[in-house]
């Protein structure tokens, strides 16, 4: 009798601790908590920008680095809102495919943005764009704002700031109807090419000129994705990006933000290991053997979750 209670509280310690990596596993993988995870390691470097404002080094920023920002828009509606933060979001990718530009990442700016408070006008007057570029580490940056007409076509006009001099590049526009509002887009990314004297060779320039999706709707889902990454909010993020996956599956930038958003968060200390083996441990009652040394140079959130391995001795 005492054999088969001693047997049944080990299977109770067995099933908690597998209930506890379990939850770590699932936290680890789980896209709204990952993206929360790059928002609020964001947000830090953000406020520690700010806060050594004084100590930048302007003649430091990169020669070849460019910042663009979401589109501002005069007036918002269901469906300019998400597609301005979208579409600054696509003009990264494509502006990335040129070596000869070093395109800030789209979270870091917003989340500079976010500090300064300029996430939902964002930046209208090129004389708030050096500031706000020195904080991002952008020698160059695009502001601009996109508009839908009665005509049904979307228009997208940006200036580029020089942030070290604080001169202004020539107003640039490219319009299309905004069922096929990409257009506009990749003529907008071909023109800032052209105003910084890039050229791109006949394979940089197709895949520009790829078109990420032909669906409004997707687009649309992943433009409220991008609108969600700018204020912060984790979780719609994280659900309108696979929105837009579900309705188009071949739209790949959507399908990297929604399967492989990179996390930066730091590895596990021993100390956080200690605790998780210690309580598995007197969870299950039994010795546990662990390659420690492996599992603590494995960052935690460089996969879905880490793995340990527990032997367990059943003493009839």
């Amino acid at each position: 009798m005492r054999s088969q209670a001693a047997w049944a509280e080990r299977r109770q310690g067995r099933l908690l601790a597998a209930g506890v990596l379990l939850a770590l596993t699932a936290c680890g993988s789980n896209p709204a908590v990952r993206r929360a995870r790059v928002i609020a390691d964001a947000d830090r470097d953000a406020k520690a920008a700010v806060a050594k404002e004084g100590e930048l080094d302007v003649a430091k920023i990169p020669a070849k680095s460019f910042a663009v920002i979401p589109f501002s828009a005069t007036t918002h509606d269901t469906l300019i809102d998400p597609l301005r933060y979208g579409l600054a979001s696509m003009l990264v990718n494509d502006l990335a495919k040129s070596p000869q530009l070093k395109l800030v990442e789209r979270l870091h700016t917003e989340a500079i943005l976010r500090e300064l408070k300029m996430v939902d006008d964002g930046i209208t007057d090129p004389k708030d764009a050096p500031r706000a570029g020195r904080l991002m580490g952008a020698r160059r940056m695009l502001i601009g704002d996109a508009a839908i007409g009665s005509d049904r076509r979307v228009r997208l006009s940006a200036r580029v700031v020089d942030v070290l001099s604080g001169t202004v590049e020539d107003l640039l526009t490219a319009d299309a109807p905004v069922e096929r509002v990409l257009d506009a887009e990749k003529a907008l990314a071909l023109l800032i090419f052209d105003k910084l004297g890039i050229t791109l060779t006949p394979a940089q320039r197709t895949r520009v000129e790829q078109q990420q999706t032909k669906q409004l709707a997707a687009l649309v889902a992943y433009g409220r994705g991008a609108q969600a990454d700018a204020k912060g909010d984790a979780a719609v993020a994280a659900k309108s990006y696979q929105q837009a996956v579900q309705l188009d599956g071949r739209f790949s930038v959507a399908r990297a933000q929604a399967a492989t958003i990179t996390v930066a968060a730091t590895a596990p200390t021993a100390t956080n290991l200690e605790r998780v083996l210690d309580f598995s441990a007197q969870a299950i009652n039994v010795p546990v053997v662990t390659k420690t040394a492996d599992v603590a140079t494995a960052p935690l959130a460089a996969s879905n979750g880490f793995t340990i391995t527990f032997v367990i001795r059943v003493i009839p």
